[in-house]
């Protein structure tokens, strides 16, 4: 067995390691939770969203990074908005976040700085 190749295996098992348990720490203690209410864009990005209540995200103001069926075949930025029941929790990779109605919660990781349009 050669010495360097033991190594270096060993060495990328531990940082696939380290990443699974930072992922797993990021979605148990989010660094930042920001409730979200009204209807002004809130820039995260944001990695989870909690619907409190019957929620609808207006998919035209806002940067979910969700694709849809565009009905030919073909995958398109979604342009329905979106509709979430209160306790249901979507994970995704969520830029901005804009509501028509509803209440709900957004967890970003902690070196992130939320914003909301004025």
């Amino acid at each position: 067995m050669d010495f360097n190749t033991s190594s270096a295996n060993r060495n990328s098992s531990i940082r696939v390691a380290n990443d699974i348990k930072q992922n797993t720490k990021n979605a148990i203690s989010p660094g930042v939770t920001t409730y979200l209410s009204g209807t002004k864009k809130f820039t995260g990005p944001f990695f989870a969203i909690t619907a409190l209540t019957d929620t609808i995200f207006d998919a035209s103001q806002c940067t979910l990074n969700i694709s849809e069926s565009d009905d030919s075949g073909a995958m398109r930025a979604i342009e329905t908005d979106l509709a979430i029941v209160a306790g249901i929790t979507i994970y995704g990779n969520f830029a901005s976040i804009e509501l028509d109605s509803g209440t709900a919660v957004a967890y970003s990781e902690a070196n992130v700085t939320v914003t909301v349009e004025a």
